[in-house]
């Protein structure tokens, strides 16, 4: 008898949304605008992590950025050795894992909002003359603090919100399977 949900097949789709969950690194997660008439300047998880040249001046990116995109590689790669693993433990610690690192994921992007809000309004504090044409106009516009979310973040969420789904329902299929 055919089950929709079944463990092969939940972790086919979850390696699905981990590989788009991966992608959204790179999409653009925040925006930083000097108006409502600005379009801004986008900030992908890859910028935050590694830096970004603005207006020719190049801005240093914070490493622990990497932290959005580290937990969903760890995952795609366990996802191609779960099917290998012969030990029940082993097993039941994956798909543990695969039930808990989704919702560290979705607290960990708020998180880096936050240090990027944080280190922004640091940055815009130690603006000096020397500095872009960009982070003095934001000083000029005082409203620009506010991080605007964009697709990549939503995405992130929105994917690490299926990835637990399909988790939660593997790791409750698969023990009702084994108890009967």
């Amino acid at each position: 008898m055919f089950k929709l949900f079944n463990f092969k097949l939940n972790i086919k789709i979850i390696k699905i949304f981990l590989f788009l969950t991966i992608l959204t690194f790179f999409l653009p997660f925040f925006a930083v605008s000097c108006g409502p008439n600005d379009a801004g300047i986008n900030f992908s998880g890859f910028a935050l992590s590694t830096g970004k040249n603005i207006n020719g001046k190049w801005y240093d990116g914070n490493l622990l950025g990497f932290i959005i995109i580290i937990p969903p590689v760890i995952l795609l790669i366990l996802s191609f050795f779960i099917y290998k693993t012969k030990s029940k433990i082993t097993h039941i610690i994956i798909k543990t894992v695969f039930f808990i690192v989704p919702i560290f994921d979705i607290f960990v992007v708020f998180i880096v909002r936050a240090a990027f809000k944080a280190g922004l309004s640091k940055a815009i504090a130690g603006i000096n003359p020397e500095n872009s044409v960009f982070l003095r106009n934001l000083i000029d516009k005082i409203n620009l603090t506010d991080v605007h979310i964009k697709s990549g973040f939503i995405l992130y969420i929105i994917f690490n919100a299926i990835i637990f789904i399909f988790a939660v329902i593997n790791y409750f299929t698969n023990i009702t399977e084994t108890e009967q």
